[in-house]
């Protein structure tokens, strides 16, 4: 078994260099999406926060995981075919706890930047002359998670507006790009930013809410068609554990070809699936930092 997947990797392997070198064409169509799918996974990376993982290593990671997978999924069943399906397993655990870490981090960022937001209305209506002064409480005493940011601001006294560019660069986040454009936009006079913080909150706690509700009901979603997609290939795999005389068919040749489509198709479908419930998500404000 480890014989057969081994040749089967390297068949592959030289497949792909020949079509890459050799081919008389341009090869670009190959490699485009796969540096895009690098770029993405560079992305989720550094969305997770953990200083260890960059693209490469997070590349590497999936990898491992597929061909760990996929050997003990061919060893476990004895059908070579099933461990297709293991190393997408493999690789897809590890893509789902980066971005589920991902995920809680933006969400902690989003409750960040309406508590920020809640506390320079506040302090404008109480007491801060202008929002210089107020920033400067929030980088004392605001959201943890953007109290860093508001010292780098805080700490600008020329060049303010370059130092909000950085900082919506580094947040990345579509309702930071909110509040810096509600700081940029007005003058620093604290009683004509009192509503416009108001309203901006009210927007902010809005888009909040709509979002998250949309991504609850999207992991609904795909957590069935996870389910429905899994279950056959579970069936698969404990009945071939068992050793059960119901999938003699599937040892023979032709029995893994059709194997083999079969679980084609069903790949197909769940990702027209996922593609069907991808969220566009918030965009990001473009402001003109000249």
């Amino acid at each position: 078994m480890l014989e057969a997947l081994a040749a089967i990797s390297a068949g592959l392997g030289v497949m792909l260099a020949i079509l890459i070198i050799d081919s008389p064409v341009d090869a670009r169509w190959l490699i485009q999406p796969l540096q895009g799918w690098f770029k993405s996974d560079a992305g989720a990376a550094l969305a997770s926060g953990l200083r260890w993982l960059d693209g490469r290593t997070y590349v590497a990671l999936q990898c491992m995981a597929a061909v760990v997978c996929a050997v003990g999924a061919g060893w476990l069943t004895g059908l070579t075919v099933l461990a297709v399906p293991g190393a997408v397993g493999g690789a897809w655990v590890v893509r789902a706890a980066v971005t589920s870490r991902g995920r809680s981090r933006q969400v902690v960022r989003q409750d960040a930047v309406l508590d920020a937001t809640r506390m320079l209305r506040q302090l404008l209506e109480t007491g801060a002359t202008s929002v210089n002064q107020a920033i400067a409480v929030l980088a004392e005493r605001g959201p943890v998670a953007l109290r860093a940011e508001f010292r780098l601001i805080a700490a600008r006294s020329v060049g303010r507006r370059q130092a909000w560019k950085d900082a919506r660069d580094r947040v990345a986040e579509p309702l930071f790009d909110m509040l810096a454009a509600a700081v940029l936009i007005q003058r620093p006079g604290g009683g004509e930013l009192v509503p416009l913080f108001a309203d901006l909150e009210s927007s902010v706690s809005a888009a909040q809410e709509v979002e998250r509700e949309a991504r609850a009901l999207q992991a609904q979603a795909r957590s069935a068609s996870t389910i429905i997609v899994a279950l056959p290939i579970a069936f698969l795999v404990i009945l071939s554990s068992l050793r059960s005389p119901y999938l003699d068919a599937f040892h023979k040749p032709v029995g893994e070809l059709f194997l083999l489509a079969m679980l084609s198709v069903m790949a197909t479908g769940y990702l027209w699936m996922r593609r069907l419930l991808r969220l566009p998500g918030l965009q990001r404000v473009r402001l003109s930092d000249a």
